[in-house]
């Protein structure tokens, strides 16, 4: 049997010197990291979003804060801590989370003493276009011949009207007979209508409180346009004028019915698909013995 040879001490030493200066080296790193206290960090959270004008992400957030032990998760904790002061100091601001990022918003309620002051550019939907940016919104990605289809009359123009104003973009290309190109709502879109992400769009039984009488018609009758004035963003300021002219428009439409076909049977289709997961709930209760819910 054949013992193993020890290492010469001189290995050893060598060994041990290296991981000493392993240390060392990790050591220095460490003491040359910035470390900050939560209120710090909140302050410079504070900052970073008073001085953009639009939804900034965690990620580019994080980007003021290199050199420093600052991690995503606690700027995530600075930030709801904020929404929160803001909330119950009752100011004029709140932070939302809008479009993938976070953003420093007007409360809506102030925004009637705003306009005496603040002036910004119109930002205006005709009836028309807002049906095809809700067709594009709801069945995204989707291409043009698919939206003429369904609302029964060319929207080439109301397409690049909505491209214009950066509500709309081009998608990839489809698989379709001569490869044409989807289109997709974009941040922008998210942005105006106070959306985190595309799920959170209201169902289509609800859409009659954003669309007008007389779609796809001639607009001889009130549209969006007449309706909202004067829908607008203002860019490079801490307010979005839109969320006002939003809840206005909620207000004075709840009455309104949309003339699309595509949304009467988009309503009935999503109504049996409630009903469907309505009675899958109600046997699973059965089964395991629990009681059924009364539906609201």
């Amino acid at each position: 049997m054949v013992e193993a040879e020890e290492p010469p001490a001189e290995e050893e030493s060598s060994l041990e010197l290296g991981g000493t200066e392993l240390e060392s080296f990790e050591s220095a790193q460490i003491e040359d990291v910035e470390v900050l206290a939560p209120e710090q960090i909140r302050s410079v959270v504070e900052s970073v979003l008073f001085a953009t004008d639009k939804p900034i992400s965690i990620a580019v957030i994080k980007q003021s804060f290199k050199g420093t032990q600052v991690k995503s998760k606690d700027i995530r904790e600075a930030l709801t801590e904020l929404a929160n002061e803001y909330m119950q100091l009752h100011r004029g601001f709140s932070l939302e989370e809008i479009a993938g990022g976070f953003q420093l918003r007007t409360k809506p309620e102030n925004m009637k003493y705003l306009r005496q002051t603040v002036k910004a550019r119109p930002f205006k939907l005709s009836g028309p276009a807002l049906e095809v940016l809700s067709i594009v919104a709801y069945k995204q990605p989707v291409t043009k011949a698919q939206i003429d289809e369904i609302r029964g009359v060319e929207s080439g123009h109301l397409l690049r009207a909505l491209m214009e104003k950066h509500l709309l973009n081009f998608g990839e290309r489809s698989d379709l007979p001569g490869k044409p190109m989807y289109y997709e709502t974009t941040k922008k879109f998210l942005e105006i209508f106070g959306l985190r992400n595309i799920s959170e769009l209201p169902s289509l039984a609800e859409i009659d409180q954003l669309i007008p009488e007389g779609i796809g018609e001639v607009e001889d009758k009130e549209t969006l346009s007449d309706l909202t004035g004067q829908l607008s963003q203002a860019v490079g300021s801490t307010y979005s004028e839109a969320e006002d002219e939003l809840i206005k428009i909620t207000d004075e439409l709840t009455h309104i019915t949309t003339s699309s076909e595509f949304f009467e049977q988009e309503k009935v289709r999503m109504r049996e698909q409630r009903d469907k997961e309505r009675a899958q709930d109600i046997r699973e209760a059965l089964a395991v013995g629990e009681p059924v819910e009364k539906k609201t």
